[in-house]
């Protein structure tokens, strides 16, 4: 089997949007729904894809042990909390355009982390080196993908004023 390295993508999002304020400059209606959109909405959910993402980096990679041990953690722990995440993420709702797009791109890298997780838990089931193959493509496809996300935050935030405070 393949092993893979997922780095915990959460923990520079967590640091990245802790300390989000407003420069002096930043009045918009937009800059105000970008920070209530870190700080009350993906932070509030934030601790559910970083459970998992640790919980999958501690049996892949330079962690791996077994199929079954991976298999065991995404069954039982990683998938439904990862499930949980995803829908906790659809429910929040953008009010501004630009922050819908970069919210889409968000949903599509969760989704496909997700059913790489599902995938991998059924290629170690049947034993299909294919499936596991194609399932860690998906999942390293997720984890650029929310690269692209939150470096198009970050852009926002310079367009808005938004400072970045905390983790930088």
């Amino acid at each position: 089997m393949q092993k893979s390295k997922i780095p915990v993508i959460l923990m520079v999002t967590i640091f990245l949007f802790a300390g989000c304020a407003m420069n002096k400059g930043a009045t918009s209606q937009v800059a105000f729904n970008l920070v209530n959109y870190a700080n009350q909405g993906i932070l509030m959910i934030a601790e559910l894809e970083q459970k998992s993402l640790e919980r999958y980096a501690s049996v892949t990679g330079e962690n791996y042990t077994t199929d079954q041990r991976i298999h065991d953690e995404l069954k039982d722990f990683i998938i439904p909390t990862y499930e949980r995440f995803v829908d906790s993420l659809r429910k929040i709702q953008p009010e501004d355009d630009e922050i819908k797009k970069i919210h889409a791109v968000y949903i599509n890298a969760a989704d496909l982390m997700y059913n790489g997780f599902k995938n991998k838990m059924i290629g170690i089931e049947k034993k299909d080196d294919a499936i596991i193959i194609q399932a860690n493509e998906n999942i390293e496809k997720a984890r650029e993908e929310c690269k692209r996300w939150r470096l198009e935050l970050i852009e926002l935030y310079k367009k808005y004023g938004v400072a970045e405070t905390g983790g930088k």
